[in-house]
């Protein structure tokens, strides 16, 4: 799944790396991110603060996001 580089700037890589999330799509006023931890609250909050969008999550491997990061985040 390829991710439009324009999502992936709305989420500092800081961010990404420490709650092991990225984003993967943006609908409307809605951001769709991956993560290895949905139950993160604190995170969750963050990214809607930081992103200013409501989020939605999908759940992934840290290792499948760790990947996504590198790649992404160059």
């Amino acid at each position: 799944y390829e991710i439009d580089s324009t999502i992936v700037k709305l989420i500092p890589k800081n961010v990404a790396s420490q709650f092991c999330l990225i984003p993967v799509d943006k609908i409307g006023s809605n951001l769709t991110i991956a993560m290895s931890n949905p139950l993160n609250a604190l995170a969750i909050e963050d990214i809607e603060l930081i992103s200013g969008l409501f989020v939605q999550i999908f759940v992934s491997t840290a290792s499948d996001i760790n990947k996504a990061i590198e790649k992404y985040y160059k």
